[in-house]
């Protein structure tokens, strides 16, 4: 007794081959094989999750882009303006500085305003450590 004699409605060999596919693919999604580690569901879900947040994803990215810049801009007025700041607010706003660099190397953002004021924050970070001020 084969198959075919089995169920006779699937004598054509694409509804095997179908049924066949559907099989693997639910054994393969119940199944997490340790050295391959396929996981549909995993990817699927990641998919959908992309989707829905697509839009949310690029505002918060925006905006996390925003406080660096402003922060950037803040900091450097305030030097301009003599106030003072904790060597953890420099190692803040020069790693901040970094970060938005990065940022707008990989995206190819052009922006002069910060660049300057990033320059400028670091000359006279290098001046008062020179000078023993930071404190």
């Amino acid at each position: 007794m084969n198959v075919i004699d089995i169920f006779p409605q699937l004598n054509n060999l694409k509804d095997l081959t179908f049924i066949g596919w559907w099989v693997l693919f639910f054994s393969f999604s119940l199944i997490q094989i340790a050295p391959i580690k396929i996981n549909p569901w995993s990817t699927i879900l990641r998919l959908i999750g992309k989707a829905l947040t697509g839009d949310l994803r690029e505002d918060l990215n925006s905006l996390i882009t925003d406080v660096r810049r402003q922060t950037i801009l803040t900091f450097a007025r305030e030097c301009r303006h003599e106030v003072e700041h904790s060597a953890e607010e420099w190692n803040h706003v020069l790693q901040v500085a970094e970060e938005y660099e990065a940022y707008c190397t990989k995206y190819n953002i052009k922006n002069g305003r910060i660049k300057e004021d990033t320059k400028f924050i670091r000359g006279l970070y290098q001046e008062m450590s020179r000078a023993h001020k930071i404190k």
